[in-house]
């Protein structure tokens, strides 16, 4: 716990002093769309393939991503998915056991989906993987017993698919969702990636939207209207064109794909001039280009700056909002008494040089404990 903050503190005789002159002090950083549990590789059935590894292999991958993020300066990660069934609450278990280990944990359990999940056209002999990653629902009934089974088991936050690629849930079914959750103090946020399903999950009350690439201003202003919170999860220039390399796209389709993201960069300056709470999410999870787990997750801050937000505004996206969305303003997301000791050493300014600095992390320090630092060239 933070035990003061000011200047000329008094503190005990035999205290170490560690000077941060040339560096910049900010609240551990807080990621709100992770896959911890899921690594997909760049090959027609990638999708299948990071779902496939048994149970134990994926939770001793998930610790090694969770500690790349915590050395990156994310101390507290919200997993969101495709992560089978519960083992983000387990990997939650397994991180709350040592702050060195990785970021705190709230987990999701399997994703709440219409049937068929997120999964396309799926090879009959890969059909158990649907039921593996997600929780089918149809109808209203389905929809709240799916919410009890997640809360039985331990989760802390609903993840819904609002929309997959051919199929949307009702307002109906979204509405029994956030009644059953919400009844149990959790919070509900939908994977939402275009206005029609955005819009259908809003009126259905949830507290948050995954993505949304796409979106009126119609329905932005009702996301504000509601205090619905938008988390964008869009990467740099620079890691988009890795990707798109590593996924094969050439010529046109590669171009198309790297100009989606001025489209976003447009959606997340509509959304902040409507008054949208942003919250920062990463949602990385591609084996591709020996791009490594925490600098991508801290990329997205990169691409919310390349968007023309002020230093500030980005910061705060992982910080001060990302405690409010996760309900935690009272202990972490900022730097003042009282609050978690969940701090980064940045080197250099963040706010004249934010790329170069961001990823020159000097310090972690993850619950009052040093987890990581900097090696000494």
């Amino acid at each position: 716990m933070i035990s003061a903050v000011g200047k000329r503190l008094a503190y005990p005789k035999g205290t170490t002093i560690i000077n941060l002159s040339q560096h910049t002090l900010t609240p551990g950083l807080i990621d709100m769309h992770t896959h911890l549990l899921f690594f997909q590789k760049q090959t027609p059935t990638g999708f299948e393939d990071g779902a496939r590894p048994p149970a134990e292999e994926r939770v001793k991958r998930g610790l090694g991503f969770a500690k790349q993020d915590l050395n990156a300066g994310i101390t507290t990660v919200r997993d969101v998915g495709n992560s089978g069934r519960y083992l983000n609450v387990r990997l939650k278990e397994l991180l709350a056991r040592d702050a060195k280990l990785g970021p705190d944990l709230f987990a999701s359990g399997p994703i709440i989906s219409p049937p068929g999940g997120q999964f396309g056209k799926l090879a009959p002999a890969d059909s158990l993987l649907i039921p593996q990653e997600y929780t089918e629902i149809k109808g209203v009934d389905q929809a709240k017993a799916a919410v009890l089974e997640h809360i039985k088991h331990g989760v802390d936050v609903i993840k819904i698919c609002a929309n997959t690629y051919d199929k949307l849930l009702s307002v109906d079914e979204i509405k029994a969702i956030v009644e059953t959750a919400h009844a149990r103090n959790i919070p509900v946020t939908a994977h939402a990636t275009y206005d029609e399903p955005i819009r259908n999950a809003v009126l259905g009350g949830v507290d948050g939207i995954e993505h949304g690439y796409s979106v009126s201003d119609s329905t932005l202003a009702l996301m504000a209207a509601r205090h619905v919170y938008l988390v964008p999860t869009d990467v740099s220039r620079r890691r988009g064109k890795i990707l798109v390399a590593g996924l094969g796209m050439m010529g046109k389709t590669a171009q198309l794909a790297l100009q989606s993201l001025d489209a976003f960069h447009e959606r997340l300056r509509r959304a902040v001039k409507k008054g949208v709470m942003i919250v920062s999410g990463c949602d990385f999870y591609n084996d591709v280009n020996g791009l490594k787990w925490g600098p991508s997750s801290v990329d997205v801050l990169v691409g919310y700056r390349e968007a023309g937000l002020s230093v500030p505004e980005v910061l705060s996206f992982a910080t001060i909002n990302a405690a409010k969305a996760l309900h935690r303003s009272d202990s972490i997301g900022i730097v003042k008494k009282g609050m978690q000791a969940n701090l980064v050493v940045f080197s250099g300014d963040l706010e004249t040089n934010f790329e170069k600095s961001l990823f020159d992390v000097e310090a972690v320090f993850h619950k009052g404990k040093l987890v990581h630092q900097k090696t000494k060239k």
